[in-house]
Formats: C-alpha cells, sequence, structure tokens
C-alpha cells in the first residue's frame, strides 16, 4: 500500500507538472514554434516577434480648416468708400469668399477710423472686424491703450500672403508683436519735375543722374542754383517740416528711435541733414513760395509727390513731367522712400474671430506681391508722362520706406515742427533749436509710451 501511494504520489507530481508548464505556454504572446526559430548566428535570442507584423505609420493628410462665420458680415472699416473702387475680379472674389466663408462683405465707410474705433470699443463692440488705421495713429497709442490686438498667435505669418510681403511685415510689428497687415505696399513718394523746362535751361536729367547713382545733395543743391538763376521756382515742397523730415531719412538720420523710444534729433546724421535743410532755406535760398507759378507748365521746376500727386501733376499738363527719388545725402548707401502716410490693416481687440477675419480678407484682394504692385502700376500708367516715371514708380515700391512717424507721440509733433519751421526762418540754428526741444521731445514720447 505505501508503494503504490508513493507511485500515485508521484504520477500526480508529474502530471501537475504538465499542467503548470502548459498554462505557462497558453500566456505566451507568440506560438511556441517561433521561440525555436529566434537565435542569431551568435546564438544570442531575438526579442519575440509580434503575432501580426506591425503597420506602417500613416501620412497624415492635410486638413483643410473651414472657417464658417456663421451667416454674420465681414465688416471692413475704411475711410474712402472702397467698394466703389472694386475691379472686377475683385468682385469675383468677394462673391468666392461669401460663398466659402457663409459671410456677406460689408464695407463701413467713417471719416475717421481711429476716432470710430475707440468710441465702438468704449461702447462694447468694435464697429468693424478689421479696420484701416493710419500708422501713426496705431503706434504707440492704439496698442498701448489696448484697442487692437496682435495677430502673431492667430495666424500663420509664415504664409506667402504675410511673409513676402516685407514692408508691411516690418511696419506692421510693435515692439516685437505683428498688428498691421496690408495687401503688397505700392506706394511712392519723390520728386515730379520739369522735364521740359530742365532741358531749356541745359540742366542733366535727374533720372539719368539717380540710375548712374550719382543723384546726391551736391548734385540737387548746383541745379536747385541754376535754376534759380534762370528766374524759375526750384523747389516747390508741401511744408518745412516735411522737407525737414525728408532729409534727414534721406541720410540715413533718425527723428526718433522707435525701438529704444528715444529722440535721436542730435544724432550725427540727423544733425548734418539739418545744417543742408538750413543752407537750402537760408544760405542758397532755393525754395520759394510762390502761390502764382504752377507746376508742370513751366514755373516750377521740382515739387515733392506721391503716387496719387500724378492725377495733379502730370496728367493733362503741357510740359513732360519726370519722377525721380529724393536724392541721397552724404551718409546714404541706396535710394530710399521717406514716407509719411502709411496706412495698415488692423483687427479690433474684442473681435472674436480673428483668424477666420484673416483668412477671409486675404482671399478677397490680392496678396501676391508682384502681381499686386504690377496691377497697382498697370493703374498709373495713363497717368505718367514716359516710362522713365514708371520705371522709378516701380523702384519705389521695391525700395526701402523710412517711415516719417513722430506725429504718433502726444506733442512730439508740436515741439519738432516749431524747431524745424524757427531753422528754415533763420530764427534758430539747427545745434540750438535741437538743444532747446530735446528735453520736451522726449518727455513727448516718454507719456506716449506709458514709460
Amino acid at each position: 500500500m505505501k508503494l503504490m501511494k508513493a507511485g500515485t504520489l508521484i504520477l500526480m507530481f508529474a502530471l501537475l507538472i504538465n499542467v503548470l508548464a502548459a498554462c505557462s505556454g497558453g500566456n505566451s504572446n507568440q506560438p511556441a514554434a517561433n521561440n525555436t526559430n529566434n537565435k542569431t548566428d551568435a546564438g544570442t535570442v531575438e526579442p519575440p516577434a509580434s503575432e501580426e507584423p506591425a503597420e506602417e505609420p500613416k501620412e497624415e493628410e492635410p486638413v483643410t480648416k473651414v472657417m464658417d462665420f456663421g451667416g454674420k458680415p465681414l465688416r471692413i472699416g475704411q475711410w474712402w468708400g472702397m467698394d466703389a473702387y472694386l475691379n472686377d475680379e475683385e468682385k469675383a472674389k468677394q462673391k468666392k469668399v461669401e460663398e466659402k466663408f457663409n459671410t456677406k462683405i460689408e464695407y463701413v465707410t467713417v471719416t475717421d477710423t481711429t476716432a470710430r474705433l475707440i468710441t465702438s470699443s468704449v461702447a462694447g463692440e468694435p464697429f468693424a472686424d478689421i479696420v484701416m488705421i493710419p500708422l501713426r495713429e496705431a503706434f504707440p497709442k492704439l496698442v498701448v491703450e489696448g484697442y487692437v490686438q496682435p495677430i502673431d498667435d492667430v495666424v500663420d505669418l509664415g504664409l506667402p500672403a504675410f511673409a513676402d510681403n516685407l514692408v508691411t511685415m516690418t511696419n506692421g510689428k510693435f515692439q516685437g508683436k505683428q498688428y498691421g497687415i496690408s495687401e503688397p505696399y505700392a506706394e511712392s513718394h519723390g520728386l515730379y519735375y520739369d522735364k521740359t523746362l530742365l532741358q531749356k535751361l541745359g540742366l542733366p536729367d535727374p533720372y539719368e543722374l539717380q540710375e548712374k547713382g550719382e543723384w546726391t545733395w551736391d548734385q540737387f543743391v548746383d541745379m536747385l542754383k541754376k535754376i534759380k538763376a534762370g528766374g524759375k521756382v526750384p523747389l516747390h515742397v508741401d511744408s518745412e517740416p516735411l522737407l525737414a523730415s525728408i532729409l534727414i531719412y534721406t541720410n540715413e538720420g533718425k527723428i526718433e528711435d522707435p525701438a529704444t523710444n528715444k529722440i535721436a534729433l542730435d544724432e550725427p546724421n540727423t544733425m548734418e541733414a539739418l545744417q543742408f535743410f538750413n543752407d537750402l532755406y537760408n544760405v542758397h535760398k532755393v525754395i520759394h513760395k510762390d502761390e502764382q507759378a504752377s507746376f508742370g507748365d513751366g514755373g516750377i521746376a521740382f515739387v515733392n509727390g506721391y503716387r496719387w500727386d500724378n492725377l495733379g501733376y502730370v496728367k493733362d499738363k503741357p510740359n513732360d513731367i519726370g519722377y525721380v527719388f529724393f536724392p541721397k545725402g552724404p551718409k546714404a548707401t541706396e535710394y530710399v522712400v521717406p514716407y509719411d502716410k502709411m496706412n495698415l490693416w488692423f483687427i479690433p481687440k474684442g473681435v472674436q474671430n480673428a483668424e477666420a477675419v484673416l483668412s477671409a480678407f486675404t482671399e478677397l484682394f490680392e496678396f501676391e506681391v508682384k502681381k499686386g504692385k504690377d496691377i497697382k502700376l498697370q493703374k498709373e500708367e495713363p497717368n505718367m508722362k514716359n516710362k522713365e516715371s514708371l520705371d522709378t514708380m516701380r523702384k519705389m515700391f521695391d525700395s526701402t520706406y523710412k517711415i516719417i512717424n513722430y506725429q504718433a507721440y502726444v506733442g512730439l509733433s508740436d515741439v519738432v515742427e516749431e524747431a524745424f519751421k524757427n531753422i528754415a526762418s533763420g530764427k534758430e540754428s539747427p545745434a540750438t533749436a535741437i538743444e532747446r526741444i530735446k528735453p520736451m521731445a522726449q518727455g513727448a514720447i516718454d507719456v506716449s509710451t506709458k514709460k
């Protein structure tokens, strides 16, 4: 009996071991046959293979975000009634945008977009979803006081509609944040000149000097003195402060430095420009305000003018009229466009669907840079007298803009323009005028930037 019990125990023990082995094999993640084939030539065991081969990761398809206004209008704030100036291509784009974004385009025309933005925002809702605002009114005031919003985190600024438009991407930025945008920027500011008059006086063509890189202050003042000697008005400008600003920026100078919020009127390049400004008025005496003389019929040789001024200065005039950059100062390395009328589009604070607004807006108008500038130039062709002037205008579109923006600071224009007028009249020298106003000018900047 004892032997039987022992045998029985041994048999039961063997069966128990088999059962345990079977259970252990059943919990394995792969068939037992695979285990015998996982040895490499070196005799090491490879990790167990999965039962099914791993799927190749699928490449994600790009997702096109559809932005729906839910039937609400896209309101565009401006002051000139832009809907009256839409061409057929822009009208067709508008219909597509309205269908795609489930919206209706509304052009909200007001006299003063900045004032309306402030009052409507205070009342609870901005009057438009995107608003055209003069740069000098936007920075720093509307940013510091919280009326416009940055767009860096709203849209991808690397998209061609934004990134390729360097003029607005540079000048629409304030304190490291992007606020303003526009279609491809195509504006100009230079000198219209009476080619017919200069030819009669035996003077060189400024365009030819420009193309040779020889259109400089020295050439300019020499020409102005000869025009004066010929009994004609050498140069007419809109105002003394504007001419002073033009000369400062064409000599690589500054009035203020927006990066540091410091007045820069006493820097060497600026002081050199103000001395030349003084000499034009008080030494050479080549700037006159002859209200009887008119440009384009032989009375005035040069006038400053913007792109749109060709309607008054060029079109339908009897004489041949040219257009050139302002001449380079001694410190300048290139021709530039000193510009005091830059306007950009801004998204007001409080607009909730800013991404949809910007996406729709960039499809309403031509944002491809070259095409946009070509369209603008084609519109100006009937208003210019010669291809050289159109060539200059196109070069201005592609050149460096020097933004004259001191009027953006509360009270700064009063003290700066008083100094410029005193210099022009001979009441103060450049050094005396700038030394006198510098503390007040810096104070105006500090107040405006809440320093």
